[in-house]
């Protein structure tokens, strides 16, 4: 409840004199957080801290939001498109607690991560903090010719040959507010540094949402192309027995919807797309780690309800499908991203990055 009422303050939802006084202390707190991203920019920029190159092709992707903007999805459709161009592709992650940079080991990682070994089973993704080292790890033990960074546009220790920034169409400039009084990561004129943007959720938008990204992208960062991207359902997985439905199964069914995701509302949305009668989504904070207790409830109160079926998102299957759960009728519905419109200009970028050996421009890269 806290964390809806803080979202419902920096959303405008909430209004009064109580609201007003916590916008203003939240605005104090953005001042040292810029203060520190303004000196860490200034010391890349200077060389007081070094950029590594690493001999290999690196494509960053990330965001400038917090929350979940799809990032993840693209991180899977950009590894599978890089395989078909027949690339030796490593993912970098920071993962959960940052010090595990095991392929073998899922121990410490976060769902994002689990969610990337899981559909990725011939992509190493190393997680940990020192993704330079993991880099260096993934070209030695995996012969990798290509990286993916996950979550990379705030990562300056790397340098990239590639940065891919999606723009989540539901908070696409997070209030144009830094943290904690909005949910921008860095100021908005650093998209400037930005090769390529990619639009999330558009099918969730309406045309004029749409429209007035692409006005405030142009406005930045002129020289960077967009697309446009739906998340689509591919299918549904029964974790009892590992079978698999056809996204349509859900026509008509009661569902209990279960998630832990930055954008619960999406996942609300898809469902409710394919005509399931959404009795309940019950949501908890992106990342959460379930207890047995939690989903012991969850089933019960499934079961009360009368649904058909509990279904959750695959980031959230990855932590619920270890304990194992075989007296309720748990589904994972599996989204991949589609790009829509725009699909050429990812295309040249990437081929751009593979075909070119230059070094990579700089863009005004250290705004301060």
């Amino acid at each position: 409840m806290i964390k809806e009422y803080y979202l419902s303050i920096l959303s405008g939802q909430q209004r009064g004199f109580i609201s007003a006084i916590i916008k203003s202390t939240l605005s104090i707190f953005t001042y040292p957080y810029l203060a520190v991203l303004n000196t860490r920019n200034i010391l890349y920029k200077n060389g007081i801290i070094k950029s590594i190159r690493l001999p290999v092709k690196i494509i960053s992707i990330g965001n400038i939001t917090t929350g979940g903007t799809g990032k993840t999805p693209l991180v899977e459709f950009t590894a599978k498109y890089l395989n078909e161009m027949g690339k030796k592709v490593a993912i970098l992650s920071r993962g959960y607690g940052g010090n595990n940079s095991s392929q073998e080991s899922n121990d410490n990682v976060n769902d994002e991560c689990l969610t990337l070994r899981e559909n990725l089973q011939d992509v190493p993704v190393l997680a940990g903090k020192d993704r330079v080292k993991n880099g260096e790890r993934a070209i030695r033990d995996y012969a990798a010719d290509c990286l993916i960074l996950d979550d990379g546009f705030q990562h300056l220790k790397l340098k990239r040959d590639l940065d891919i920034v999606v723009i989540d169409s539901l908070n696409p400039f997070g209030g144009e507010n830094l943290i904690p009084r909005g949910s921008l990561r860095e100021p908005l004129r650093n998209l400037g540094r930005a090769d390529l943007f990619v639009i999330s959720h558009c099918n969730q938008s309406n045309e004029q949402t749409i429209k007035s990204i692409y006005t405030k992208l142009e406005h930045i960062n002129s020289h960077a192309p967009v697309c446009e991207s739906i998340h689509k359902p591919v299918h549904i997985e029964n974790t009892t027995d590992g079978s698999i439905l056809e996204p349509e199964w859900l026509k008509g069914k009661r569902i209990y919807g279960l998630s832990a995701i930055g954008n619960p509302e999406s996942f609300a949305f898809t469902l409710e797309g394919l005509e399931a009668d959404l009795i309940k989504h019950r949501v908890f904070n992106d990342h959460h780690v379930y207890t047995k207790e939690e989903i012991d409830d969850v089933i019960s109160e499934a079961k009360s309800l009368g649904a058909d079926a509990i279904v959750v998102t695959q980031k959230d299957i990855v932590k619920i499908r270890k304990m194992n759960i075989k007296d309720a009728n748990v589904l994972s519905l599996k989204i991949e991203i589609q790009i829509t419109k725009g699909i050429e200009f990812y295309e040249e970028a990437i081929d751009r990055v593979l075909n070119s050996s230059k070094k990579l421009r700089n863009k005004g890269v250290y705004q301060v």
